[in-house]
């Protein structure tokens, strides 16, 4: 007589979260609400975080991972051997290996706004932090539609496709 229960195996989801750029204006504790935000939108903790070697905001990271007994990652950048290519190879690694992203955008260029696209169009999920940050965090998450051809997806001259916005309430 066949079992009508059958045993199966949960596995949960293995999240990489691999971390862009860094906010050095941001405080601890924007830094903490910013991660409960991603957090929820994830609904599981990281397996392992990835981080880059500079910025206040992964140390940040690395004592809040640390505290929660996620395994951390640090990618340093060859600076002497790459030259100012050094921190595109860095995130290269970084972006093979992640299954999420926590982009922090910089206000000098968009640079990173763009590589926050490309993440999005290769599968990963994304979120992304504004370079100047209001009393509460703001987490948003790019969403570009599947049928955007490339040169719809340039985010140049006020072409930035619309973000979903998660603020926290009080």
């Amino acid at each position: 007589m066949a079992s009508t229960l059958e045993d199966t195996l949960f596995s949960p989801p293995v999240i990489i979260l691999g971390v862009f750029g860094y906010n050095n204006k941001l405080s601890e504790k924007d830094l903490h609400d910013l991660l409960l935000l991603v957090l929820q939108e994830c609904a599981h903790v990281p397996t392992r975080i990835l981080l880059p070697s500079e910025g206040n905001t992964s140390i940040y990271l690395q004592e809040w991972a640390e505290s929660l007994h996620i395994k951390t990652q640090v990618f340093h950048s060859n600076w002497v051997q790459n030259g100012k290519h050094a921190q595109w190879i860095r995130e290269d690694r970084m972006q093979k290996e992640c299954t999420h992203a926590l982009v922090f955008l910089s206000k000098r260029s968009n640079r990173l706004e763009k590589y926050a696209e490309q993440l999005t169009k290769k599968g990963k999920i994304v979120f992304t932090s504004p370079c100047d940050p209001p009393h509460h965090p703001l987490l948003q998450r790019p969403q570009i539609p599947p049928s955007a051809s490339a040169s719809d997806c340039k985010s140049g001259k006020g072409t930035m496709h619309s973000f979903l916005q998660f603020r926290t309430k009080e």
